[in-house]
């Protein structure tokens, strides 16, 4: 193989220009600086109302509400702060919803907690109850007598029984035989005249609210759980949808 000598060498020099590095390096350090900053503040945001959104949905299919209360109790906290410190929230100023969440034994007042009882819903007695207490058969629509402390027990609720009957009461406080004293709605036990003679009606008496126990175990319900559970899949593709919405905003590095 022939070799070329010192001579008949040819020296080449190449000269490349750049004339977007100026640009691109402005766009690296405007993404750095602004958009990659407000993408994550954006993120976490989306990210807690998303979570809101999917928490009021598991309390809709989990409680048996009465009011918006406990939904709107859910709020969402848009993210502040900087860094690693920059954070988001989402929580219940509902007192109850710890209790709900991680479960927790209730106590009642003076001693005793009530429990509604299904025929409160309007429901058949001894089934569980899956409604919400009707306005008329909560504690603070039912007026009732003082019990008596004279005779036995059977005696007490005997009288208690025939005076709510005399003065047309809906409701009656009864000692109950396990121990304890529960709340009943009462009907019939009147005299009504027909066909030219008195009828008794026959006495029905519905347990509504039971006052047996000082305190009621509340299981928890882990609807925060499952909150969490069902976002995280969707944590990425929202991290993601935040980036480039301020990437294309800025004009960041060709979007």
């Amino acid at each position: 193989m022939a070799s070329l000598g010192a001579a008949n060498r040819a020296l080449v020099t190449l000269s490349v220009q750049w004339k977007g590095l100026e640009k691109l390096q402005r766009d690296l350090a405007k993404a750095k600086s602004t958009a990659v900053p407000y993408a994550m503040k954006s993120a976490l945001t989306t990210q807690a109302f998303e979570a809101r959104r999917i928490w009021q949905g598991e309390i809709r299919a989990e409680f048996t509400l009465r009011n918006q209360y406990t939904e709107r109790s859910i709020i969402a906290v848009k993210a502040s702060g900087t860094g690693a410190a920059m954070q988001s929230s989402v929580g219940s100023f509902a007192e109850y919803m710890g209790d709900q969440e991680e479960g927790a034994n209730v106590r009642g007042r003076s001693g005793h907690k009530g429990i509604p009882g299904a025929a409160a819903a309007g429901q058949a007695p001894g089934s569980k109850r899956t409604r919400v207490v009707r306005a008329a058969n909560r504690l603070g629509a039912l007026t009732l007598l003082h019990p008596t402390t004279r005779g036995s027990k059977k005696q007490r609720n005997a009288m208690a029984i025939a005076m709510a009957v005399r003065q047309g009461k809906k409701a009656v406080l009864l000692e109950r035989t396990r121990g304890g004293k529960g709340i009943f709605s009462i009907t019939g036990g009147q005299r009504t005249w027909g066909k030219r003679k008195f009828r008794q009606r026959q006495l029905k008496l519905r347990m509504l609210w039971d006052f047996s126990r000082s305190s009621v175990h509340v299981p928890g319900s882990h609807t925060l759980a499952r909150t969490l559970r069902a976002l995280e899949p969707k944590v990425v593709p929202i991290c993601e949808r935040a980036i480039l919405d301020q990437l294309r905003r800025h004009h960041v590095l060709g979007y």
